[in-house]
């Protein structure tokens, strides 16, 4: 019996050291994304982190991802998404934020370098003894190389009609701001890889940027003089108040330098996507040296000997 026992575990062992090599996996990542920055917000000014945000205001996000195990428990991961964020002051709560009125809307791209830390993982799932299914949960940290082009909505004096206008190329607080920027993207998840090779999870990240400017709008509004040279259009869209808004609002200038926006907070965005990829299947060096002729597949082979006459 204790021979029995200790074979089982021999061969569980070798098992455990076949199926726990699976070195890069990649696939597809959707989801929804939303925005915490200077338009919108609830009847507070500058609340952190998802206090300020606004449900209606959820957007898509698409993209890639490819992942390599270094080590138990690190990995590494790059990511490249595409997702929406956008604002209206029209939603918010605030009453000065309502007065002034603005939009905008944000189509990103998102490269993020992240490495991964596996703090849970349940290699056999069922405890099947097959190996065949398996469970694992993770923390990332890294880093995001982010291009943003904001637009605003409205009807601006010598422009086509209703519609979306860039707003970086307008300068609209007297301002030139580089639309590529850095992120520090940090996020947690989970996966079920089925088969060995199917691999469906889910990821939740926060990104926190280096500008305040995904909405265009950070700081005042141009004075006077700075906006008496700006274009029609530069001028419709760095100041949307309105005399029944700015009346409704209590407020009576939203011009001439006044604060149009806070500068002491950089803008973020959260994601939440569903990922699906297929698992490349790899072995160790010291497993293929070792074992790569006893063991195929799972199966124990048994050598033939050839006769000896």
């Amino acid at each position: 019996m204790r021979k029995i026992i200790i074979l089982l575990a021999f061969c569980t062992g070798f098992s455990l050291m076949g199926s726990a090599q699976y070195y890069l996996d990649y696939g597809a990542r959707l989801g929804v994304s939303n925005y915490l920055g200077d338009i919108g917000g609830l009847e507070k000014t500058a609340r952190p982190w998802v206090l300020d945000m606004k449900l209606q205001e959820t957007r898509w996000n698409f993209g890639g991802y490819a992942r390599y195990k270094l080590r138990d428990p690190f990995a590494v991961e790059a990511d490249l998404d595409y997702l929406r964020l956008s604002g209206a002051d029209s939603l918010s709560t605030n009453p000065g934020r309502r007065g002034r009125n603005l939009n905008f809307r944000n189509d990103i791209l998102d490269l993020s370098l992240k490495g991964i830390w596996t703090f849970y993982e349940n290699p056999d799932l069922g405890n099947t003894y097959r190996y065949q299914n398996s469970f694992d949960a993770f923390l990332t940290l890294g880093i995001s190389f982010i291009w943003s082009n904001p637009k605003g909505y409205g009807d601006p004096p010598g422009g086509h009609g209703y519609g979306w206008y860039s707003l970086h190329p307008l300068e609209t607080e007297g301002v030139h701001y580089n639309r590529f920027q850095p992120g520090i993207p940090v996020g947690a998840g989970f996966n079920f890889t089925l088969s060995k090779t199917l691999r469906i999870g889910w990821q939740i990240q926060w990104t926190e940027t280096f500008t305040d400017y995904l909405d265009d709008i950070s700081n005042k509004y141009p004075t006077a003089a700075q906006y008496a040279n700006m274009s029609p259009e530069a001028q419709y869209f760095s100041n949307r108040a309105t005399a029944q808004s700015a009346s409704d609002a209590g407020i009576g200038n939203y011009g001439d330098g006044n604060k149009r926006g806070d500068p002491t907070n950089h803008d973020s965005f959260l994601t939440a996507t569903v990922t699906v990829g297929y698992v490349i299947r790899g072995r160790s060096n010291f497993y293929r040296s070792h074992y790569g002729n006893i063991f195929s597949k799972g199966k124990y082979r048994m050598r033939r000997r050839r006769a000896k006459f």
